[in-house]
């Protein structure tokens, strides 16, 4: 071979070997490049996926005020009766709150998420970031205070409950009042039994009358009840489940001791004050028993 041969040949040789070091050069650069855009659009991606990640979060935080400011237990009285309406509306109260406090739990996990990949992810705009950290200071403080009206509703519910204790008892003291007035109110007397009888028992006393000569007694003495009387000495009813006396004899005159008015019984046969037949029968319970609760029945 030449030397003009050899010349050209390496010529061409340097001129290959210069041309693939520009195409290697070239190919170099064309895949830092496609790196780059690629970190970019991902980086773009992520930036996406958080944004929509806080606006859902944010979705969240906005339906969770709703149902909190739909828990309300002002003027509301829980009853202590397991069974009762009442206790059930209580129960959902609690429900309730219990729910709020679990969608909390949910959203505080979701915020520390996002948190963590915010922290994880290179921004390229400050304000972008700085938009980010302040939302979440944001939701931070939102859910705080959520916690806080949690906890208020719920001592609302154990105030009302210690409250709703002490009216319970209160409402059995006045009821168990309120049946006794009822007993001592309704609870009458009578009794039924000769002049001697009643007299020795201590039931009657006479009263007025002046002595006759050679007349055993006196002339006008009249019969009236005791100034003390005894409820022992007497059967007790309930004015206004009984309303019948059975009286012992039907065929003996009766008359009141007491001043009980004749006007508000029925019977076999009333005549000048005297009563026959086999039972008194009271028409008016209130009206016979307002003058006295002790009946006295004298057997003539």
């Amino acid at each position: 071979m030449g030397m003009s041969s050899f010349k050209r040949s390496w010529s061409s040789v340097a001129i290959v070997a210069t041309m693939l070091a520009v195409m290697t050069t070239a190919c170099g650069q064309s895949e830092e490049q496609l790196q780059r855009i690629a970190d970019l659009e991902l980086a773009a991606a992520q930036k996406d996926s958080l944004l929509v990640e806080m606006a859902d979060l944010g979705r969240f935080i906005g339906n969770l005020n709703a149902e909190l400011s739909d828990v309300s237990l002002e003027g509301a009285e829980f009853d202590l009766v397991a069974e009762s309406p009442v206790r059930a509306e209580r129960d959902s109260a609690l429900a309730k709150i219990r729910h709020l406090n679990e969608k909390v739990d949910e959203g505080e996990t979701r915020l520390a998420e996002s948190t963590r990949r915010i922290r994880a992810l290179s921004l390229e705009s400050d304000t972008l970031e700085a938009l980010l950290a302040e939302t979440i200071r944001s939701y931070e403080r939102t859910f705080e205070n959520h916690r806080l009206t949690i906890a208020a509703l719920t001592e609302q519910v154990e105030s009302l409950e210690v409250e709703n204790t002490r009216l319970a008892a209160s409402v059995d003291t006045l009821e168990a009042a309120v049946d006794t007035l009822q007993f001592v109110t309704s609870t009458v007397y009578y009794v039924i039994g000769t002049k001697d009888e009643l007299l020795e028992r201590g039931v009657i006393e006479k009263e007025g009358g002046s002595r006759v000569l050679f007349i055993f007694g006196k002339r006008g003495e009249t019969l009236v009840p005791a100034r003390e009387l005894d409820p022992a000495a007497f059967t007790a009813i309930d004015m206004h489940r009984v309303t019948a006396i059975p009286l012992p004899d039907s065929t003996a005159a009766y008359t009141f001791a007491s001043r009980h008015p004749i006007e508000d019984v029925k019977a076999t046969a009333i005549e000048d004050g005297e009563i026959r037949g086999d039972m008194i029968e009271i028409t008016s319970p209130e009206s016979f028993w307002k003058t006295s609760k002790y009946l006295i029945v004298v057997q003539g």
